[in-house]
């Protein structure tokens, strides 16, 4: 008697089980497109940029990390969060300055078939020392609005572009100079590729990064650009 009353309590936890079960399978075994929006994952890339600075008057290349972390939710795994960070600190041997530069980018996006737009908000740093003497010192915050686009070309083969603009609404000059951070505007294309069924993906991209600064008597364009690689782990739950 008392286990014929347990017999449909053990009936529904095996069907909630099973429905678990194929939703976390569909989660992983979706479409290529869908395999990328994992639910949380972390990515670092490390590569060669050419930063060429007017504002310091010189250009280096040298090697450049960024990091990434963030998650796609709901069942579809249709809106996604992510925070991005970009920290370089360039040594020019041709004049013997320096350029410090700092992005971060939190940004909310959906996936919408094959394209993804974004709108999130940044945070910007940027420092230039000539002649042992600091000539720029700004802190900006603002908006960015951005579109990607993802394709799949081949099974576990994904190739991606996407473009982002930040306009900064606050500009603090540290210097007290009256200068003024420009908008700025990136642009990044890559190929991710399955190096484990789940959890790992490898990264091999480009990137380009443009801005301005503006003092009172002169606007200086800022240009940043290289190849890079990295890898991308992720899980899905």
């Amino acid at each position: 008697m008392l286990f014929s009353r347990w017999i449909p309590l053990l009936g529904l936890c095996l069907l909630l089980n099973s429905q678990a079960f194929g939703q976390t399978r569909s989660q992983v075994y979706g479409d290529d497109l869908t395999r990328q929006a994992q639910t949380l994952y972390v990515s670092g890339t490390t590569g060669m940029t050419t930063f060429e600075s007017e504002a310091a008057g010189s250009k280096e290349t040298k090697g450049s990390n960024s990091y990434e972390i963030g998650g796609w939710f709901g069942e579809a795994r249709i809106v996604g969060l992510n925070v991005s960070s970009h920290s370089d600190l360039i040594s020019f041997s041709l004049n013997q300055s320096s350029s410090k530069q700092n992005f971060t980018d939190v940004r909310m996006a959906g996936r919408l078939w094959w394209f993804t737009p974004s709108v999130g908000i940044s945070v910007s740093e940027v420092d230039v020392i000539q002649a042992g003497t600091k000539t720029v010192g700004l802190f900006g915050t603002g908006i960015n609005t951005g579109l990607g686009a993802n394709v799949s070309i081949y099974k576990g083969l994904v190739v991606s572009a996407d473009a982002m603009r930040v306009h900064n609404n606050h500009v603090y000059d540290k210097l007290s100079q009256s200068a003024a951070l420009g908008d700025r505007s990136e642009a990044d294309a890559h190929i991710a590729f399955d190096i484990t069924d789940r959890i790992v993906d490898l990264i091999v991209g480009y990137r380009t990064q443009n801005y301005e600064i503006q003092t009172e008597n002169e606007t200086y364009n800022e240009k940043n650009a290289g190849a890079y690689a990295g890898v991308r782990f992720g899980v899905y739950f």
